[in-house]
């Protein structure tokens, strides 16, 4: 079964986040870290379940799953999510050197 993708309001936030971040410096390096988001999150439509379970996990109510994704250069990167039904539903982005997320801030 093939799902669909949704992003929080949360996860589009860090996603421009993100995004301004890097742009400053490098904005086709923007440009490349927002291609390899899409294709992990491509990744993610035929067997979400089967990705690990977030240190998140134990603080919320749904499993909360994670992709973790690196850039060229290494710097690591996670995707939070749940599944509900046929829809992936990405609550938040992590960037390098973020502490885990609290209950309080996992995005709905």
């Amino acid at each position: 079964m093939s799902h669909r993708i949704e992003l929080s309001l949360r996860a589009q936030q860090d996603l421009d986040e993100i995004m301004h971040w890097l742009s400053e410096p490098s904005p086709a390096g923007a440009a490349t870290w927002l291609h390899r988001f899409n294709e992990i999150l491509t990744t993610l439509t035929d067997d979400p379940q089967s990705w690990s379970l977030a240190p998140e996990n134990d603080d919320h109510d749904e499993e909360i799953h994670h992709v973790v994704f690196k850039t060229r250069r290494g710097r690591k990167y996670r995707a939070l999510f749940i599944v509900r039904d046929d829809v992936i539903f990405v609550t938040n982005l992590r960037g390098p050197g973020q502490d885990f997320l609290p209950p309080s801030e996992i995005g709905d």
